[in-house]
């Protein structure tokens, strides 16, 4: 049985308004610091959860 008093009460208050809410997280890394090859995960993790693209935002 879920505990509906603690799922979804992570850090925002409750939506007051009639519009729908939703989230965006972007995380800016160091270039240096990019992905690699798994060395325990059997595959790559997909592109929409670690970007290949490690082009230097400017």
């Amino acid at each position: 049985m879920r505990d509906e008093r603690v799922v979804g009460r992570a850090g925002s208050g409750d939506n007051i308004t009639p519009f729908p809410r939703s989230n965006v997280f972007i995380v800016f890394n160091s270039v240096e610091n990019t992905a690699v090859e798994p060395f325990a995960a059997p595959v790559r993790r997909p592109e929409y959860i670690g970007a290949r693209d490690f082009t230097p935002v400017r």
